[in-house]
Parts: C-alpha cells; structure tokens; sequence
C-alpha cells in the first residue's frame, strides 16, 4: 500500500493537529453574554416642535422643513419614514397620533396635512380650505413623531403592524416613548 502523505517531521504534524483543533474549536459556544439595550437597532424615532415661525407660506398653504440627517439614501430607497401629527387636547395634552397624510373634515372646512421625505430633510404641508376656498393661517407650533425604518418596506411594515396607530407601532418595534424632542 502506498502512502499518500509522507511526514518528514513533526512541524507539520503540529500544524495539521492545531488545524483540526482550531476547527473544533469554531464550534463551541461559550455563556450566553448580557441582555441588549431594548428597542429595535434598525428603528429610530424622535419627536418634533415646529413653531409658528417655522412655518413658510401663505393662504394657500403652509410648509415646514425637518432636518432628519437619519433619511440616508438607504432608508430612502430600502426604507420606510412614518410622520405621526400630535394632536393636542384643551388642556395641551396628547389626544391623538395621526399618520400623515391626515385629513379633518368639519362640514364645509377641510384641513389637511402630508409630509415629503427625501435624503435628510421631511417637508411638512399643511392647507385649510373652507367652502371650497384655500383660507389656509400660519400654523401655531405642532409636534410631530417621526418613525424612521431601516431595511423594511412600507408594505411589509404594514403586514405585521397597523400603522395608523402610533401606539401599535411604538409597541411593535420597541420604541422609547419618552419625548425626546428635536427643535
């Protein structure tokens, strides 16, 4: 019988035996480290103030712009962006998360607003039209919560989330809820 390998000294030897352990060893698992921080990796969301002055416009409609250095190329063209208005009560607590587009209706009065997201910026519109007429005033300060999704498209946020209700969503990818406002 003819061999194959011819060993002509112990170097190579050790070589192959250290080979073969450093293959072993690739294997094994060692304890399990510390939990994470909670929240989702691919998920960031923050809170914005657009004050009065913040806004540009006139009857016909007003304009705001967010700087959101978060809306990379990448979220642009792999990602989702959801805005939430923050509708506020008498006493100037939160009452409502409206996704954007959102459209009120009062019987001859119509308010709407949508937003525009493009690499780092979200433009923000708003328009007032009574009885068929833009009578669109400067905006008084709103807040605004902005979910940007790395990685997930729209559509299939929508197929594990219900995305008209900033509470599910927030639940859904582990957001904090705390306030953390941008201005």
């Amino acid at each position: 019988m003819k061999k194959i390998f011819k060993i002509t000294s112990g170097k190579r030897t050790l070589m192959y035996a250290l080979t073969a352990l450093a293959i072993l060893m690739a294997g094994c698992r060692g304890k399990e480290g510390p939990m994470g921080p909670t929240g989702n990796a691919n998920v960031v969301s923050a809170q914005y103030e657009v004050k009065s002055s913040d806004w540009s416009g006139d009857i016909n409609g007003y304009n705001a712009t967010l700087p959101v250095p978060e809306i990379t190329s990448d979220i642009v063209n792999n990602g989702a962006v959801l805005v939430y208005y923050l509708k506020l009560d008498l006493n100037n607590n939160i009452s409502a998360f409206n996704l954007l587009p959102y459209t009120y209706v009062d019987n001859t009065s119509i308010e709407y607003m949508d937003y525009d997201a493009s690499l780092g910026q979200i433009v923000i519109s708003f328009k007032w039209v009574d009885n068929g007429i833009n009578n669109t005033s400067a905006p008084t300060t709103m807040d605004f919560k902005v979910v940007i999704i790395q990685g997930m498209s729209l559509t299939a946020i929508k197929e594990k989330v219900n995305i008209t209700n900033y509470n599910a969503v927030a639940s859904y990818f582990k957001l904090d809820n705390s306030k953390n406002l941008v201005k």
